[in-house]
């Protein structure tokens, strides 16, 4: 078992995957709605492709969780390569010969990819002990960074090719991320091995002696996923707004800094979790959230949403680091049951907050959006605090 505090070498491979996973779901972000709206035989069908692909994480999520306990976390990794590296190659097919099915199946392959890819922040922590895991979490999900740097730049640059469909590169751009990762992940499973935990076998690993009671976990899934879904509904109809009161390329500045505060704090979240625990990094992020969600109704400055949207990142990002730690110190058969029923809450309620954006900002308006949310937000922290002080004073 690893007992010093530097990071085995097998979890920064971890981080470059995770890198290149978070690449590929910003640039289906980028391209999804605006090739589906070219390829769909109607206007209300152009963002089907994208549904499915969140679809496919849902329906898939629990399913690769179970996959991975019977035959090892490297085996579906693969599988999961394959599926982008085909979702790249049908994507690209679909622009050439014009067809909207192409599209929808690989948009769909894409969305199986990325919940196998999503097990790569807990993968980093199967062997290492349980004094790392913050750490590891938070450096793997700090991936992110670079996703948001790197992404738009190969959207913009491979949007357009001369004797080529608009966007098509960009699906070959999956493909050739796909022929990277495999090496990536093949380097990680030799470091994994030669750490002395062979990767193949799930249930040979030797896990973490800590305990984690039932409403801990809990708190860990709610936390992580609802946290995802007010970021999610916030981020979107904060992009909305800037877009209907201000202009696209505003509005886009402020969504890729929002990004940016999403994953910087993976580079000390880890030092707040060893410092005040994981359910507390959790409460300290729907506290930062409703923050997010309380200045724009007090400033009318558009300024000020840009700043909300920096506050709503960095409180994702706390509630999702803490959630996932949470559940890496999981031991046992469990381990990877709750992991599995974590990605699946999480994906069920990402997709709510990428549907619900424009219906409740429609029916509520953008101030009193931002007040429901505050209040909702504020209401998680509080119940969070009841929950566990309730539970420690029963001897829990």
């Amino acid at each position: 078992m690893h007992t010093n505090n530097k990071l085995p070498n097998h979890v920064y491979f971890l981080l470059i995957g995770q890198s290149i996973n978070l690449t590929t779901a910003v640039l289906s972000v980028t391209v999804a709605a605006l090739v589906g709206l070219s390829l769909a035989p109607t206007v209300s069908y152009a963002t089907i492709p994208y549904g499915l692909q969140f679809l496919a994480i849902l329906v898939s999520t629990f399913l690769f969780s179970k996959l991975m306990k019977k035959f090892g976390r490297y085996r579906i990794f693969n599988a999961g390569i394959g599926f982008l590296f085909f979702s790249g190659i049908i994507g690209f097919l679909s622009l050439i010969d014009n067809n909207f099915l192409y599209l929808c199946l690989s948009h769909f392959l894409l969305g199986l990819f990325i919940s196998t890819a999503n097990f790569y922040r807990f993968a980093a922590t199967d062997t290492i002990s349980s004094e790392l895991i913050p750490k590891a979490t938070s450096m793997v999900i700090s991936g992110g960074v670079f996703a948001a740097i790197v992404a738009p730049l190969l959207a913009i640059n491979l949007a357009k090719a001369s004797d080529l469909p608009d966007y098509s590169l960009i699906y070959l751009a999956l493909s050739a991320l796909a022929i990277i990762l495999f090496v990536i992940i093949h380097l990680w499973n030799r470091a994994n091995v030669r750490h002395g935990k062979s990767s193949l076998k799930t249930k040979t690993v030797p896990l973490n002696t800590t305990e984690v009671r039932k409403y801990i976990i809990v708190i860990g899934i709610l936390g992580g996923a609802l946290g995802y879904y007010i970021m999610n509904l916030m981020m979107i109809a904060s992009s909305l707004f800037l877009k209907q009161s201000h202009s696209f390329d505003y509005a886009s500045y402020a969504i890729q800094m929002h990004v940016l505060a999403m994953f910087l704090p993976s580079f000390f979240v880890a030092k707040i979790i060893n410092l005040v625990n994981s359910v507390n990094t959790i409460i300290l992020g729907f506290v930062l959230i409703s923050i997010s969600c309380l200045l724009p109704i007090i400033f009318v400055d558009t300024i000020f949403i840009n700043i909300a949207l920096v506050i709503l990142g960095t409180g994702w990002n706390f509630t999702y680091s803490g959630g996932s730690t949470l559940l890496s110190n999981i031991q046992g058969e469990r381990r990877l049951r709750f992991q599995g029923i974590n990605e699946t809450v999480i994906a069920f309620f990402a997709t709510l907050g990428a549907f619900l954006p424009a219906p409740i900002l429609s029916y509520f308006g953008w101030i009193n959006t931002n007040l429901v949310f505050f209040i909702f937000s504020i209401s998680i922290s509080a119940l969070f605090i009841l929950f566990v002080f309730a539970f420690k004073k029963r001897g829990y």
